[in-house]
């Protein structure tokens, strides 16, 4: 039998933050055909629950979340995503915005609404290749991919 650790040296985890069930689902699928292993959640609270229980070698952060936006949550969690890459899905927080509130040790690339799945894979891939290499994945770069 295989144990979560095997298969996290195996396949990477990606955690998925996003609200919009439809496309959080469209993005899970997306990317569990492509090899990861990934889990979703639709809120803050949700993703925190995730992060206190396991860690992730990504996190897909759509960051116009309700209730709890998702700034507030990076802010909250900067301990448990230190060294962790992340892929920032935003159409309304500027680059300033974003460069402000990330912790310095979060390696992170922001990419703009509206956005392919395949500039997106790309994205990803990138992200994950350069942080099992030691370096930060454009960590304060910015991304825009357009359908």
């Amino acid at each position: 039998m295989t144990s979560d650790l095997d298969l996290h040296t195996q396949h990477p985890a990606i955690l998925v933050v996003q609200d919009n069930r439809f496309l959080r689902e469209m993005i899970c699928d997306w990317l569990g055909g492509a090899g990861y292993i990934v889990h979703a959640a639709g809120d803050a609270s949700d993703a925190l629950a995730w992060l206190n229980h396991r860690r992730f070698d990504l996190v897909l952060l759509e960051l116009d979340l309700p209730r709890n936006d998702g700034m507030s949550l990076l802010r909250s969690v900067e301990s448990k995503l230190s060294g962790t890459p992340m892929v920032v899905l935003t159409g309304s927080v500027t680059y300033d915005d974003l460069l402000a509130s990330v912790p310095a040790e979060v390696p992170y690339v922001k990419v703009g609404k509206p956005y392919s799945f395949f500039a997106l894979g790309l994205v990803v891939k990138a992200a994950l290749d350069g942080s099992q290499r030691g370096r930060p994945p454009g960590s304060g770069s910015q991304a825009s991919a357009r359908r």
